[in-house]
């Protein structure tokens, strides 16, 4: 390899660049709108303030645990306005309902170190999340009668009551439901004494799916449960959850059931993908060299993944480059996420080889 362009290469790749306003940072929260009145008196400052704060709590509901966003619920301004690395105002527009209010919308990135240490004081963790699409199969039990499809409200409806929740975080999950299959249809109807025990390696609607939720909803005229479970990323977990019952108002019911689940799904993919900010690691690993710009593709790669602090080069041949990560929470994750760029990994004697594809 050239030695000059070895130079550059390494020189470009010796520290961890910060991607300002990108849209996959977790410590980014864009599209922040505050409203401003024709005449209000409000200096400019405090509209910026107003944004802070809002930022913060999109923050906290995007990335926390519920408890853990509950506690942070009355951090005071200063804290917040220190822990803001930089914004901008992308937008200032009229508000169509109002004439005389414009709306100011601003992106805002906080500093991945204060918040880190932040949340590090107060023994808090936060949720690496990132997009994922579920497979959805909704089972609707009432007074003992079985309804799935089109006779099941919770499959009919699950999609057209995103408005109601104000949990950011469940904007990283899209929802597939399942299609109407009579096989499955079948195997419900046969297990319907013991659903509880139903298999959901057996529901053909999920074949093919890495990512699935069967939700099974008991509703009676004065009770209303929900059973949850869940397979993400080849993890199971389960959960029962009561859900608030109108005995005058079902619809009223359902819609509010259907919120409710959707935040306790959202609390199960947070909780496998906790960080701990309290422990770092390191991983040395082997990248080979096929082509002069892996280097800078890899670059692009490492410099998106949000658990990495920084990296550093400790051996460049013309045929390999021996790197070392600093990074935060578990090794699965940073395996996770390389793979899912679409890097080959190879683990032999603890040693990892990864090549550019």
């Amino acid at each position: 390899m050239n030695k000059f362009l070895c130079i550059i290469f390494i020189l470009l790749f010796i520290s961890k660049t910060e991607n300002v306003f990108s849209s996959n940072l977790i410590y980014d929260v864009n599209k922040v709108e505050i409203k401003v009145k024709k005449n209000d008196s409000i200096t400019k400052i405090k509209f910026i303030e107003l944004a802070f704060v809002k930022a913060f709590f999109v923050f906290i509901d995007k990335t926390l645990l519920k408890e853990d966003a509950e506690r942070l619920s009355k951090t005071k301004l200063e804290t917040i306005k220190d822990l803001v690395l930089t914004y901008q105002i992308v937008k200032n527009k009229k508000n169509k309902i109002d004439n005389n209010d414009n709306i100011l919308t601003f992106n805002i990135q906080f500093d991945p170190k204060k918040i880190n240490n932040f949340l590090a004081k107060r023994k808090i963790s936060y949720a690496d999340i990132s997009d994922i699409s579920l497979t959805l199969l909704p089972i609707l039990i009432k007074n003992k009668k079985i309804f799935l499809y089109e006779e099941n409200f919770f499959h009919t409806n699950w999609n057209k009551f995103n408005i109601l929740t104000k949990d950011v975080s469940e904007q990283f999950i899209s929802y597939n439901l399942a299609l109407e299959n009579i096989e499955d249809l079948g195997y419900i109807n046969s297990i319907q004494e013991n659903i509880d025990l139903i298999d959901a390696k057996k529901i053909n609607s999920f074949n093919g799916s890495e990512n699935f939720v069967l939700l099974i909803i008991y509703s009676t005229e004065d009770k209303l449960k929900a059973f949850i479970k869940t397979s993400i990323k080849n993890k199971n977990i389960d959960r029962n959850i009561n859900l608030n019952i109108y005995p005058e108002d079902t619809s009223k019911s359902y819609e509010e059931a259907i919120t409710k689940i959707k935040k306790e799904i959202s609390q199960i993919w947070k909780e496998q993908n906790l960080v701990d900010v309290n422990t770092t690691s390191f991983l040395d690993f082997y990248l080979e060299i096929k082509q002069i710009d892996d280097y800078l593709k890899l670059k692009s790669i490492l410099d998106k993944i949000d658990i990495i602090d920084n990296y550093s080069v400790l051996e460049l041949t013309n045929t390999y480059s021996k790197i070392r990560l600093k990074y935060k929470g578990k090794i699965s994750k940073i395996k996770n996420k390389l793979t899912d760029q679409k890097i080959n990994i190879q683990i032999e004697n603890n040693i990892w080889k990864l090549k550019i594809n």
